[in-house]
């Protein structure tokens, strides 16, 4: 199934469950380095699509994967020769410019994924496929730094336990910070989105309807340079970053991307915000 303009721009967060409590030098080793990368979701209930739902523990990277991250992925898979997994994983550069048919992503095309002052961005342009291999790989990585006692399995969230680690207790919160509008009460912004203000919009003078007029890009002063840092903004009141807006992320269900992206209007990065990522 061919990815559309969507995943060129969206990427996965990573949940895990079920790990043992071992005090051997192993486990030690390799709960130690996942201090940072992993915050805990109590178990509680997630609103989506107007049913609740009740949502059992579990444990979600802190922010979305990086491309420092997901080209460690990649280069392992060619020391070790798996070919085949590259060839699904690999990173789709081409998604800049087939998105935009825009000449001015051609920077963005050539430098976003490998110059080192994006290595803390989010990894993007990814199949959902490759990250399910990278949850997979990544599953086998801490499994060999515990030497087997901690039991670990990294995949893709579901919708339900994203919507929870986005939203908290608070069921009707639109955005992840418990508050329903896109500014702080001192005019910063939240989130990076596509902005729009009074100047987008029109009155049309046959229906009288208001209208959006388009323009090549919408931008706020957040000063993210399109995609921000993958730690950018106010962490959720679980301390999860950027579940809003910026890049969307992976859920299990379907060919399902939440949150929205640094390209969807506000009221379309909030916290039940799903897209289709496939045609």
């Amino acid at each position: 199934m061919k990815n559309n303009y969507l995943i060129a721009l969206l990427l996965f967060g990573t949940a895990f469950v079920g790990f043992t409590t071992s005090k051997k030098t192993g486990f030690k080793f390799a709960e130690k380095s996942l201090n940072g990368f992993c915050n805990f979701v109590p178990s509680g209930l997630s609103l989506v699509d107007g049913d609740t739902l009740s949502v059992q523990s579990f444990y979600m990277s802190t922010s979305e994967v990086t491309n420092q991250e997901y080209n460690e992925f990649l280069t392992d898979l060619l020391r070790k020769g798996d070919l085949a997994s590259y060839e699904i994983a690999k990173i789709d550069t081409t998604g800049w410019t087939r998105a935009f048919k825009n000449a001015s992503m051609e920077p963005m095309a050539t430098h976003y994924h490998k110059h080192p002052a994006y290595a803390n961005y989010p990894v993007v342009n990814v199949s959902k496929a490759g990250a399910e291999l990278y949850c997979k790989w990544l599953t086998a990585k801490y499994d060999s730094l515990s030497n087997g006692e901690m039991m670990v399995n990294f995949r893709i969230p579901t919708r339900a336990e994203w919507v929870r680690a986005a939203s908290g207790d608070n069921l009707d919160a639109p955005y992840s910070w418990n508050g329903q509008f896109l500014r702080n009460e001192k005019g910063c912004i939240l989130a990076n989105f596509l902005s729009m203000g009074s100047e987008n919009i029109t009155r049309n003078a046959v229906t009288g309807e208001m209208e959006v007029v388009k323009t090549d890009f919408w931008m706020d002063s957040d000063g993210a340079d399109l995609i921000a840092p993958a730690k950018s903004y106010m962490p959720s009141t679980f301390g999860f970053y950027n579940m809003n807006g910026n890049v969307a992320e992976f859920v299990s269900d379907g060919d399902l991307a939440a949150g929205g992206d640094w390209f969807s209007p506000g009221y379309d990065i909030q916290n039940t915000s799903i897209k289709s990522v496939s045609e």
